[in-house]
C-alpha cells in the first residue's frame, strides 16, 4: 500500500519541475515556445548629407549679393563718398541757419556749387541707398533755388511780395526736407554697411 503513494508523489514532483522550467522560458506576455524579443537600445541617427524635404536650402544668393554690395559700397564711402555726404549735409545746415535769422536777402550763390559736385559724383553702388541719396539732393538743391530766387539778390530790393515771402518760406521747409534726407542716409549707411563718418556734419 505504501509503494503506490510514493510513485504518486514522485510523479507529481516530477510534474511540478517541468511546470515551473517551462514558466521561466517564457517571458511575460510572449506566447508559450517563442523566444523573446531583446530590446533595441540604439537611438536612429539620420545621415546629414542625405537632403529631406524639410532641410532648408543651402545656397542664399542674396548673401552673396549683400556681400558685393557692401564691399562695394564701403569702398565707395571710403574713397572720397564720406566727404561728399558729410559736406553737404554741414553746408546745407549753414545755409538753412539763417532761416531763423529773420533775413531775406541772403547770398549763398556757393553752395550750389557743391551740390553740382555731389550730384554728379559717382552712385552709391546700392539702388536703395542711392535712391535716398538722389532725393536729399534734389530737395536741397530746389528748397535752397527756390529762396536763393525769392531774395532776388543784387537787386537793389529792400523789400518782399506776399508771393516771395511765401516762396522763400516753402524753400526753407524743402531744404529742411534734404537735411533730414541726408541724415537718413547716414544712418543707412551706418546701419546697414557699418560706416560711420570720419568727422561729423
Amino acid at each position: 500500500m505504501k509503494q503506490p503513494k510514493r510513485h504518486l508523489a514522485l510523479v507529481f514532483t516530477a510534474l511540478t519541475a517541468a511546470v515551473t522550467l517551462a514558466a521561466c522560458s517564457t517571458a511575460p506576455g510572449a506566447a508559450p515556445g517563442t523566444e523573446p524579443t531583446p530590446t533595441d537600445t540604439t537611438t536612429a541617427i539620420a545621415d546629414p548629407l542625405t537632403p529631406t524635404q524639410s532641410s532648408p536650402p543651402t545656397h542664399y544668393p542674396s548673401a552673396t549679393t549683400s556681400a558685393r554690395t557692401a564691399a562695394n559700397v564701403a569702398l565707395w564711402y571710403e574713397s572720397g563718398g564720406e566727404e561728399q555726404i558729410t559736406g553737404v549735409h554741414r553746408r546745407a545746415e549753414e545755409v538753412h541757419a539763417h532761416h531763423d535769422e529773420d533775413m531775406w536777402v541772403i547770398d549763398f550763390s556757393w553752395f550750389f556749387d557743391d551740390l553740382r559736385e555731389a550730384r554728379e559724383y559717382p552712385p552709391i553702388p546700392d539702388p536703395k541707398t542711392q535712391a535716398a541719396w538722389a532725393a536729399a539732393l534734389k530737395n536741397i538743391s530746389e528748397g535752397g533755388g527756390a529762396v536763393y530766387d525769392a531774395t532776388r539778390l543784387g537787386t537793389g530790393e529792400t523789400s518782399q511780395s506776399a508771393e516771395e515771402a511765401r516762396q522763400v518760406e516753402r524753400g526753407w521747409k524743402e531744404l529742411a526736407k534734404g537735411i533730414k534726407g541726408l541724415k537718413a542716409v547716414e544712418e543707412r549707411l551706418s546701419r546697414t554697411f557699418g560706416l560711420e563718418p570720419l568727422t561729423p556734419p
